[in-house]
């Protein structure tokens, strides 16, 4: 089991090499500063509740950890807000990127490769942990909370997004990837090979909170399911649905149904916040 999960993440880290989280929410990537205020922007209107969640103003001067940087869009809003910002991420292009995102900003943050499973810190040395859309990704999600107890300090806040399980948006990926081209694949199994890098995984609210009681306080632990860009079909389309099919369902797709019908409680998005 442990050399199929390290070949796992392997196969996690170059797909994500290939293609930076969020990278293609900009436009004109000659032009960086540009490109990154034109990410940012999209960024914070498909995941509208994402500010909400993350609290960035309330870091002043406390150590903040993301794990899992993409372009660096929330984390330079942790080092806008006075916090001492650390971040790792499995990529060395997701690193550089962050890296450069800063420095364009005029800040100063702790940026490196790292793992979630196996973080380089010492037990107790974070106010804040904070990751948004990406321990879904690896392997052993429970080690990577493990992980994020270990490194947080009593009283100490985790805040992290989780892709939920049942949603609308699970359902689109199983259609377009089993139904529609003659395959019997499970909701999950869907899931796992063709959303995003392979082997992603989705938790149920349940799932999520008693993975969560394992290593936080019960009593503090909160879940929230929204409707997110990939229930509503209002992002960019990746290069695996690039074709004018894609392009005329997404015209036609009726998003209405799904916000005022289905509602929230059958969104990809699960927010997850509890303390240590």
């Amino acid at each position: 089991m442990a050399v199929e999960s390290a070949e796992l993440k392997a196969r996690v880290k170059a797909h994500w090499e290939q293609e930076v989280c969020g990278s293609r929410w900009g436009d004109d990537p000659a032009d960086r500063r540009n490109y990154f205020a034109q990410i940012e922007k999209s960024r914070y209107e498909l995941d509208y509740m994402l500010k909400d969640f993350a609290h960035f103003e309330e870091s002043k001067g406390k150590r903040v950890l993301e794990v899992g940087l993409g372009t660096g869009t929330d984390f330079v809003q942790w080092v806008r807000a006075g916090a001492l910002a650390f971040g790792r991420d499995l990529t060395e292009a997701a690193v550089a990127v962050t890296k450069e995102r800063v420095d364009l900003d005029g800040g100063h943050a702790d940026v490196a490769v790292g793992d979630a499973e196996a973080l380089d810190f010492p037990d107790n040395t974070f106010d804040i942990y904070y990751s948004w859309g990406v321990l879904h990704h690896t392997p052993n999600t429970e080690k990577a909370f493990a992980e994020a107890a270990r490194v947080l300090k009593p009283g100490g806040s985790f805040r992290v997004m989780l892709y939920n399980y049942p949603s609308v948006g699970a359902v689109l990926v199983w259609l377009a990837q089993g139904p529609l081209r003659g395959r019997f694949v499970g909701l999950r199994g869907a899931y796992a090979a063709a959303m995003e890098s392979p082997g992603t995984q989705m938790f149920s609210r349940s799932q999520s909170q008693e993975l969560a009681a394992k290593y936080f306080r019960p009593d503090s632990i909160k879940i929230e399911t929204y409707l997110g860009a990939g229930d509503l079909l209002t992002q960019r389309l990746s290069a695996r649905y690039a074709s004018p099919v894609w392009k005329v369902a997404q015209a036609v797709y009726p998003a209405w149904f799904v916000k005022h019908v289905l509602g929230h409680r059958f969104g990809t998005v699960l927010t997850l916040s509890a303390t240590k």
